[in-house]
């Protein structure tokens, strides 16, 4: 560890035992209406409320719009000015990857609520942990799920272009090495839908639409007006609050790769969680609460020690937290598979 590094955790130490609260930083916005990142928050506040008194901890949030201008040097503030001990974020694939490059260079531990994009692990970055399964599992659980239906000889991707979603598609594409019949793959931009002319020039009987809560919400809606009996599959965006709102009685029927896993544990989760927000969690709101949790059990442990409350992490594993069970992989990845389920009655259901 550099003399810089040591003695930041040296004064951290000194300072906490004198009676400071130990600083957790929170790289998102700290606002539950969010379409992407409200529910993270509030699965993140709800450990906080529930956990953070012994010892005394306080989140700090830091966020912009824009994380590769603006967020960059609000995180650095954060890391080196409000002396945090540990990240928790991003809200997506983008920001975690920020928050990454930063925490590497500061020997920061980060916890990883939501981003199934596994190259973030693939740097060798040992200070980050990732709660999610990450997408080349969860395509895996996608495409089994297509081959196991009539549809499979008749298929259409679509995909939108930001970084999430292209990294979904080149796992969906290679775990379906050529075992699936794609008629045509289809890309559009964040914002839009794919071009209507081409959907229905395709004899199709499924579609594939890859992208993030609000793009896939406009895609299913309009590939059901195009074509209402078609059978539907979407990225574990289907399951968050802001698809099911967004999509409305378009959701229902769509399959997706679902990361919970059910338990008691979630139930009673989800009975506080609804007592203190109006609404049930949804999958981000549980694998954000879980993070949060898994770091406040670490810094009790630990202490403000940096490296201890990495190592902490580490021996945490595995966990059986409210999204099902958290074991790291070698890099810091967790190994679970996830499970197909469909959204019926407007609430994601395991698909039988």
């Amino acid at each position: 560890m550099r003399a810089a590094s040591r003695w930041l955790v040296a004064a951290l130490a000194a300072w906490t035992a004198a009676g400071g609260e130990i600083q957790i930083g929170y790289f998102g916005p700290a606002d539950g209406s969010h379409p992407l990142g409200g529910s993270v928050w509030k699965g993140v506040s709800l450990a906080f409320e529930e956990h953070s008194q012994d010892p005394p901890l306080r989140l700090i949030a830091s966020w912009d719009e824009n994380p590769w201008t603006g967020g960059a040097g609000k995180l650095a503030k954060l890391i080196y000015q409000e002396r945090i001990v540990a990240l928790i974020g991003g809200i997506d694939g983008t920001s975690t990857h920020l928050a990454e490059q930063i925490v590497a260079k500061a020997l920061l531990p980060q916890v990883d609520p939501v981003s199934t994009d596994r190259t973030v692990n693939a740097a060798f970055v040992p200070w980050i942990f990732s709660v999610m399964p990450d997408d080349r599992s969860l395509m895996k659980v996608l495409v089994e799920g297509l081959l196991a239906g009539r549809e499979r000889h008749a298929v259409v991707l679509v995909s939108c272009t930001d970084h999430d979603s292209r990294i979904m598609r080149r796992e969906f594409l290679l775990a379906a090495d050529r075992r699936l019949r794609l008629r045509r793959a289809v890309e559009f931009r964040t914002g839009t839908t794919p071009a209507e002319a081409v959907l229905k020039d395709l004899e199709i009987e499924a579609a594939v639409v890859l992208a993030g809560p609000a793009d896939s919400a406009a895609a299913v809606r309009q590939l059901r007006r195009l074509r209402g009996d078609l059978t539907i599959y979407c990225s574990p965006a289907a399951g968050s609050r802001t698809f099911l709102k967004l999509a409305g009685e378009a959701a229902e029927g769509v399959r997706f790769p679902d990361p919970l896993e059910p338990s008691e544990r979630a139930q009673d989760f989800a009975r506080r969680f609804s007592t203190r927000w109006g609404e049930p969690p949804d999958y981000l709101a549980s694998h954000a609460y879980d993070a949060a949790e898994l770091l406040i059990e670490a810094v009790r442990r630990a202490g403000s020690d940096r490296e201890a409350i990495r190592d902490a992490l580490r021996a945490l594993s595995p966990w059986t937290g409210v999204s099902g069970r958290i074991e790291w992989d070698k890099l810091g990845r967790n190994t679970r598979k996830g499970r197909l389920s469909s959204i019926r009655d407007g609430r994601p259901r395991p698909y039988n």
